[in-house]
């Protein structure tokens, strides 16, 4: 009885690390955020969806970090600006509707221009008429807690994340010593799909074909940088600094058949499901918690057989529509637990969704203004 009874609770023990411990004290005596990017819309979304992922059988409640994924079936449909909006809102002061912290960018694609970041700081900031001191007095430091990386290879992408740490607690580095990290960003995911797919199938073909060697001092193939490197990188640097992983991607698949999704229509029941299956290799494919689709929301085409008058009147309208720029951000219901889903599709809940605009001068969410407030 007494060795059955010992025996039931050593299997419920749980062995975890010193630091493990002090991390998930650290955690429980902050108050849990629910403003991850200061953007409601985002945050209700992420809110939504992470509840689930800090669900586990543990007896220990671990707070974990979301890992949101921005993805799009053709290029152009507004992942990089929505990105930009999220950067604007992590560097700016609490009062203009900011984090006042700093963001981490690694543009692998190389299409993460500052100067349209610089105009969407300006877009924020203009929009608000509370404050009064000079534009510039605000710019310009909040671009300096802005740290953006080019790696040019999928293995430097790997050391950058890394590395991260020596750079960051380096007060001689940078500006942003005494911020916290709000996010960081890998835009995009899957720039080097296809180049590192040629290399895993090139290893993988010298290794068949090569003739085992027993020459003393040569050198071993080397092995190309793997996913599940990229993922643990990606854990660990959100671990480390305690904040979300946001990742761009570009569905490899194709762009899905069409679908009946207006400008003001969000998926429901009644609507066709917005599912894309992750194309990008596991284990990354399973590390977000949040996936999100963005479009582009297409202009209705001229009905058959109208009249040269008729288009003549509606090309004024279909210029307005095409310059108001509307795209729309979704959740990506695959792999998504019935219970969130239908919590999501519930009326009054705020929907699948929310949709932003595109103009000259920014990115405009709607259903809010843009501070994020």
């Amino acid at each position: 009885m007494a060795e059955d009874l010992g025996k039931k609770l050593l299997a419920e023990v749980e062995e975890v690390g010193l630091d493990e411990i002090f991390e998930i004290l650290r955690l429980q005596t902050v108050p849990f955020s629910k403003s991850w990017f200061n953007l409601p819309q985002l945050d209700r979304l992420v809110n939504e969806t992470n509840q689930e992922s800090n669900s586990t059988s543990s007896k220990i409640f671990k707070p974990t970090q979301p890992i949101v994924e921005l993805t799009s079936t053709i290029p152009g449909s507004g992942k990089t600006h929505l990105l930009y909006h999220l950067t604007a809102l992590a560097v700016l002061p609490f009062d203009l509707g900011g984090k006042e912290s700093c963001a981490v960018v690694l543009d692998t694609d190389g299409t993460f221009s500052v100067p349209r970041l610089a105009q969407q700081l300006l877009l924020l900031i203009r929009s608000d008429s509370s404050t009064d001191q000079e534009t510039d007095d605000i710019l310009l430091p909040s671009l300096k807690h802005i740290h953006i990386f080019r790696p040019q290879s999928f293995a430097s992408s790997i050391a950058t994340l890394t590395t991260l740490p020596n750079y960051l607690f380096d007060p001689s580095s940078h500006y942003s010593l005494d911020r916290a990290v709000s996010f960081i960003a890998l835009a995009s995911a899957s720039a080097y799909y296809w180049q590192t797919k040629a290399s895993e199938e090139n290893a993988a073909l010298f290794a068949s074909t090569a003739a085992p060697s027993s020459k003393p001092g040569k050198q071993p193939l080397q092995v190309p940088a793997t996913y599940a490197q990229l993922t643990t990188a990606l854990k660990l640097a959100s671990r480390t600094f305690h904040c979300p992983i946001l990742l761009t991607s570009h569905h490899l698949a194709g762009p899905p058949k069409p679908n009946t999704t207006t400008a003001h229509d969000f998926p429901s029941a009644n609507n066709p499901s917005h599912a894309l299956r992750p194309s990008l290799p596991a284990p990354l494919s399973t590390l977000p918690t949040l996936r999100l689709t963005l479009t582009r929301l297409p202009v209705r085409k001229l009905p058959a057989g109208i009249s040269l008058e008729e288009a003549a009147r509606e090309a004024v309208d279909r210029q307005q529509a095409v310059e108001a720029g509307k795209y729309s951000c979704v959740v990506n219901e695959w792999g998504l637990d019935e219970r969130v889903l239908s919590k999501l599709q519930r009326p009054g809940e705020g929907g699948m969704g929310f949709g932003f605009r595109i103009e000259e001068e920014g990115l405009r969410v709607d259903g809010g203004d843009e501070s994020g407030d």
